[in-house]
């Protein structure tokens, strides 16, 4: 029989439980003591992981911790020389204000000159191109009679050209067709000539 505390066992003298019920308690007690004991496992195994963890983030800390103070003390360099620029920037600056101040106040004056100039030229300009326009309209009037008369020695090129070949083709036609016929009755003579030997 199982070994019940005093507490227990007093309870059960008191009451009317069978040896049912106990066995119930019991298995209710074994029930709930495995549930403590893997509730006690799964706290040790989160332990273990949540160490693990931890020691993984530790070497993760000092790696980048390793990699990132060479970058942090170049930045902390870089930042100094760039202060130092600023501050040689700023000097040069105050330096050249009144400088760029007078280079301004030639600039307003030059743009005013030309700025003059440029419409002196645009009047120029202007002249030119209503003159250029002028010379253009006369170029094509020009070019349109030089077109007519071209056209028209070409025309009449073209109708001496036709005149000449059917001029000379009619004569050498006949005098073709004369060489034929005479080249014909040669022929027929030679075959009919007596001196011809026969074979």
């Amino acid at each position: 029989m199982p070994v019940l505390s005093g507490a227990a066992v007093v309870f059960l003298r008191e009451s009317d439980l069978t040896q049912n019920d106990i066995h119930l308690v019991i298995i209710l007690l074994l029930v709930i003591a495995a549930a403590l004991v893997l509730q006690a496992l799964g706290v040790i195994i989160a332990s273990a992981i949540a160490a693990r963890t931890m020691i993984r983030a530790k070497t993760l800390v000092g790696l980048v911790e390793a990699k990132a103070s060479p970058v942090l003390d170049q930045t902390r360099t870089v930042m100094d020389q760039t202060k130092t620029i600023l501050d040689q920037t700023q000097a040069i600056l105050a330096d050249l204000a009144p400088r760029l101040r007078r280079v301004s106040e030639s600039a307003e004056q030059i743009s005013a000159t030309v700025r003059s100039r440029v419409e002196d030229l645009s009047v120029t300009v202007t002249e030119l191109n209503d003159t250029l326009f002028e010379i253009n309209d006369r170029t094509r009037t020009q070019v349109r009679r030089v077109d007519g008369i071209v056209r028209d020695a070409m025309d009449a090129t073209e109708e001496i050209s036709q005149t000449v070949q059917q001029g000379i083709r009619g004569p050498i036609k006949q005098i073709a067709a004369i060489i034929a016929g005479v080249q014909a009755a040669i022929k027929v003579l030679v075959e009919r000539s007596p001196f011809r030997p026969r074979g």
